[in-house]
């Protein structure tokens, strides 16, 4: 029965996870987007 307590944190911690990392991406698209206009404008 102890492994019935696992399964909300272990799911938590996947979806917690996966939305941390579709941010980091969103994050590093800006940041690649930001370079890539300062370099387009010179």
């Amino acid at each position: 029965m102890m492994w019935l307590r696992f399964i909300p944190i272990i799911f938590f911690g996947v979806t917690g996870l996966s939305l941390f990392a579709f941010q980091s991406v969103e994050i590093a698209h800006a940041i690649m987007d930001l370079i890539f206009n300062k370099t387009q404008i010179k």
